[in-house]
């Protein structure tokens, strides 16, 4: 009888320890999902200083004297503005070398790779960028100068991931999302 009693509250005291034991599991599970939130939301702030950075960085290298001079002509000309030298297929007076030029979009492209493997904000490229890239990419001379770069691409992949097809991506996502054609960012 006596060990009846005793293995009836051994019995009820170990089901009172499974109940606790059980209790402070789900604890650790919701102290485990609220640190996992909490690093989350560091991790993301991280990545948006990080995007910052490289915006701003990217930002100055396009403001730096190095391409000053292209981005105005870009920027203050039209699309049929001729940039490209005659003896590198230009057809007008234009005062830059293809080298020159493929080195200015090769920033675009770069940023628009940034922004597809989610290094960059697309929202704070979009803003620091848009008008940049849409000018750019409706130039006659960098359209030729990507055809051309594009035709004597060899590579297997030149087909899936074309030269300066990151660029190409950002120009027709920006142009879309205003509704712009190349020939409105003319009158602008």
């Amino acid at each position: 009888m006596k060990i009846d009693i005793l293995n009836k509250w051994l019995t009820a005291v170990q089901s009172v320890f499974i109940i606790v034991g059980v209790g402070v599991a789900l604890w650790q599970l919701l102290e485990i999902s609220a640190q996992t939130r909490l690093q989350a939301q560091t991790l993301k702030q991280a990545q948006k200083t990080a995007s910052a950075g490289l915006v701003l960085k990217l930002r100055r290298t396009l403001d730096d004297k190095r391409y000053d001079d292209i981005t105005g002509e870009i920027q203050n000309h039209d699309h049929i503005y001729h940039l490209l030298v005659r003896a590198d297929g230009g057809k007008g007076d234009g005062k830059y070398r293809d080298l020159d030029i493929e080195r200015y979009i090769g920033n675009f492209e770069d940023m628009g790779y940034l922004i597809q493997e989610g290094l960059i904000d697309e929202k704070m490229a979009y803003n620091h960028f848009s008008y940049d890239i849409e000018k750019t990419w409706c130039n006659d001379d960098i359209r030729q100068i990507i055809g051309v770069a594009r035709k004597d691409d060899k590579s297997t992949a030149a087909a899936s991931d074309p030269i300066y097809g990151n660029f190409e991506r950002l120009a027709r996502q920006y142009l879309a999302k205003e509704n712009q054609t190349c020939k409105n960012l003319d009158n602008q």
